[in-house]
């Protein structure tokens, strides 16, 4: 169910040129093609360019699909499958996450995989899913961060605070930030391939047991696994009733995993510009879920 609705004064202007300039430039304020969805959205506005937090609906490149134990150290125990908390999402098949096991030995808690099965491209941004069971797990926590390096001593990074942080699953990305624009410890050089997670808690003797707190699904993509091109024969075009509708098809593997709450339709100019935006009551994606979505947009 929608909840908001708009054009956006992109659109507006796009109109009014295409409409009011004798020979306008092909490659400025092109007609719509293709959306994205979004999770985390808010009340659309006129003025924004951009969903709060685009999600992959493509599969993009899958980096650990969460089967592969990790090997604790300081207060980090080796982690142990998971085989009823996990994610899907980004064309994997297995059912299969992490535990992150920790002892009270240290308040800082390390998992590492020294040897991801597919190295992180640099050139990509970069996500993964973390799981905290209940308050109790959460207010363990003082910070999560996120290494991606050649090495364990360098590695670019994301962090997240425990306020940023919430029970349940935490969709822990570098939203449009290329994994070399992040945070950069020593020099990274060679393979990408070393992944640690790193949490510091409260106290040394703050504990995770199985199910407390898991990782699933390390992956990347690029700016086309954002988007998905309209369905064939839209948009349609409503002369009478001076309506513009818009269809687009999610199939059931894409963008599994998520729930997902915001809309946004874009154009086909180099440098895309959003042209609607749309909010409706959040509703999770999985495998066995197709998602039409059906817009429209009216002059009066």
């Amino acid at each position: 169910m929608a909840n908001g609705s708009l054009t956006t004064r992109q659109q507006k202007k796009g109109l009014m040129y295409r409409g009011y300039t004798s020979s306008p430039t092909d490659t400025q304020y092109d007609p719509p093609t293709k959306f994205t969805i979004g999770i985390n959205g808010t009340t659309p506005s006129e003025n924004n360019t951009d969903l709060v937090e685009a999600i992959p609906i493509s599969d993009g490149t899958v980096n650990d699909n969460g089967s592969t134990n990790l090997t604790g150290s300081s207060g980090g125990d080796n982690s142990t499958d998971n085989t009823t908390t996990y994610k899907e999402g980004a064309g994997e098949s297995d059912n299969t996450a992490q535990n992150l096991i920790a002892n009270d030995t240290n308040a800082t808690k390390i998992w590492t995989i020294a040897a991801l099965s597919t190295n992180i491209t640099a050139t990509q941004p970069v996500g993964l899913w973390i799981y905290i069971k209940d308050a109790t797990a959460l207010a363990k926590f003082v910070s999560l961060e996120i290494k991606l390096g050649s090495d364990s001593s360098n590695y670019y990074s994301l962090s997240k605070t425990a306020a940023q942080l919430s029970t349940g699953w935490n969709w822990v990305n570098s939203g449009s930030t290329n994994v070399e624009d992040l945070t950069e410890t020593g020099t990274v050089s060679g393979d990408i391939d070393t992944f640690i997670i790193e949490i510091v808690t409260n106290n040394a003797t703050d504990e995770f047991v199985a199910g407390d707190v898991v990782y699933d699904l390390l992956r990347q993509w690029d700016e086309d696994d954002l988007y998905q091109t309209f369905d064939s024969g839209y948009p349609s075009i409503d002369e009478i009733n001076f309506e513009i509708t818009y269809k687009t098809t999610i199939n059931a593997n894409q963008a599994a995993g998520f729930v997902i709450d915001s809309q946004g339709t874009f154009n086909a100019d180099t440098s895309e510009v959003m042209v609607g935006e749309s909010s409706f009551d959040e509703d999770g994606k999985t495998v066995d879920d197709e998602f039409v979505f059906i817009t429209k947009e009216r002059f009066s």
